[in-house]
């Protein structure tokens, strides 16, 4: 099984990017699923039920969340209740969605993936990753050996220890949250691919998504400042991952990281 994972797609310039790169990253890699971290479609703030319909237009199967899952004053989050949007597995009981999902492909076959997210320097109270993503990774296996697990976690070390945890269970973990892709994709000694962070889908002329003017200002005087998004400097971020469908272990795992221009051409780096 061939898996594409978009790294966090953040506001009108993510969303640019997969309306127009998505489709032929899809084809171009004979990817049988796609999933991506939506947790900062909206403004790089949480994500509607109008733009989880445009997400899966564009061409996304699953979407996993974060810290910012439920930070639109909507209303409306419907959509939540949708088995394949994911929200932190981790989150206290009762909240809206779940944490873990099967897609079933159009040929039978099925994945399962998971979203979770770390305790270091973000949410200390939530329950314990390590154990919560265990007991999903051996109910999931009950029906299928293919598990992703997006793990939304600010401490590289976290997600590395995390990833060598299921070392050999799952077939991936990658790291979400800090929009910044790293360079250390590999795959564990008992066959699971794992990257630091998959990196951001969105505007590269920015602070993590932001426009820098602002969160400098921020940092200059310690005060309070209402982050703007950036328009500039469209990219996409990802990787891509292969699996054997029988035994659930990676095959491969490379980057995806392109910058685009919104004439149809594109700047591979």
């Amino acid at each position: 099984m061939r898996i594409l994972f978009i790294g966090d797609i953040f506001g009108n310039v993510g969303r640019r990017v997969l309306a127009e790169r998505l489709s032929p990253l899809i084809a171009d890699n004979r990817i049988d699923v796609c999933v991506g971290n939506g947790e900062n479609v909206s403004g790089g703030r949480g994500m509607t039920k109008n733009l989880f319909r445009k997400l899966r237009k564009y061409g996304l199967n699953v979407i996993t969340g974060g810290n910012h899952s439920f930070s639109v004053d909507d209303k409306d989050y419907s959509f939540m209740a949708e088995p394949i949007v994911l929200r932190p597995l981790n989150y206290p009981p009762n909240n809206l969605g779940h944490g873990s999902t099967i897609f079933t492909l159009e040929d039978g076959r099925k994945i399962g993936v998971i979203n979770v997210m770390g305790r270091t320097f973000m949410h200390e109270s939530l329950d314990c990753p390590f154990r919560m993503t265990q007991d999903a990774v051996s109910e999931l296996k009950k029906e299928t050996p293919v598990i992703l697990v997006d793990f939304h976690a600010e401490a590289s070390s976290e997600k590395a220890a995390l990833a060598w945890h299921l070392d050999g269970q799952i077939s991936a973990l990658v790291g979400t949250h800090t929009h910044v892709q790293t360079a250390d994709e590999h795959i564990l000694p008992r066959g699971t691919a794992f990257i630091t962070d998959a990196g951001m889908t969105g505007p590269g002329a920015s602070i993590i998504g932001m426009k820098p003017e602002g969160v400098i200002k921020k940092y200059l005087l310690q005060t309070y400042v209402r982050f703007e998004p950036s328009e500039e400097g469209a990219m996409v971020n990802g990787v891509i991952i292969e699996a054997d469908d029988h035994s659930g272990k990676a095959v491969s795992i490379s980057r995806i990281f392109e910058h685009i221009t919104f004439d149809g051409q594109h700047v591979d780096e």
